[in-house]
Order: structure tokens, then sequence, then C-alpha cells
């Protein structure tokens, strides 16, 4: 599958990976400044030019598997496997819902479906929970993931 940037400049575009010219190093500051994502992408072209911009910018993307992400003058962070697999297994709806408000909640229902029913129980760093019933929220490299999403889709 093809590896895709997504930044300011909208349109996702090809890379090689970490390697790529542009992307440097996962440590270096200065190159590329953010916001952008690095994301393994399920559906490589985005279709009909006619889209807005926050579609364009997702449309393809949303359901991509997470390599990293990068905040404005931010460094690289890379995207734990559990978080990547956890962002493959929401739906379109619930991502969504995460990248218009990082703090959302969700339900137990929907925490089983994002986390291919793990326990409610979990603990990780990618989920915080609190209350009776209980609510959970993102977080960790998810919660980055999604937040710098988040900036470019309403930038």
């Amino acid at each position: 599958m093809p590896i895709l940037l997504l930044d300011r400049r909208l349109e996702p575009q090809r890379i090689d990976g970490f390697a790529d010219q542009g992307i440097s190093a996962l440590d270096d500051s200065t190159a590329l400044p953010g916001p952008a994502v690095i994301v393994e992408a399920v559906d490589p072209a985005p279709k009909a030019a006619d889209h807005t911009r926050e579609s364009r910018q997702i449309t393809g993307l949303i359901a991509s598997r997470p390599l990293a992400c990068r905040e404005q003058h931010g460094y690289w962070v890379e995207i734990d496997t559990e978080a990547a697999d956890h962002w493959t297994q929401m739906t379109d709806d619930l991502r969504r819902r995460l990248i218009d408000d990082t703090q959302a909640s969700l339900d137990v229902n929907e925490f089983k479906q994002a986390t291919d029913g793990a326990s409610t129980s979990i603990i990780t760093n990618n989920w915080v929970y609190s209350g009776s019933p209980r609510v959970y929220r993102i977080a960790g490299r998810l919660r980055d993931f999604v937040a710098v999403l988040g900036d470019l889709t309403r930038g």
C-alpha cells in the first residue's frame, strides 16, 4: 500500500516513507514544519475534485493506517501499532467525531468496536476512562495523531 503525506498543501502526496526527501529524520524539527501526518493509505487516490477542503483532506485517508504525525514546529512522532490498529477499527463516523473533538466521549460499545472487543478495563496508553457507566476518551499517540489530523482539516 502506498505511503502518503498530508500537510498544509491539502492534496495527499506519495512518499517513500521517513527517508523521503523533505521528511528527513524523525527528530529533525526543521524539515517540513507541520502540521502533517503520514499514513499507509487504504484508498491511494481520493476521488472527486469538487470536494470541499475538509473532505479532500480526509477522503482516502480517514480509514488509513497512521504511521506518524507532527504538530506545528514539532518533531515527528511515530504512531504505535496499538494506536494504529484502534484507528483502523473505528467507523468513519467515529473517526470524524474524534477529529472534530479530541475530547469526545465513547460509550462501551464504541470502545469495544475500536479496540476489537477488548476488555472494558483494558490498561492502555491510548485510552482513558472514567465514570459509571464508563466513558472512554482517546489518549497518547492516538490522540496526538487525531489532534494533528484535526488541525489539518480546520487549517
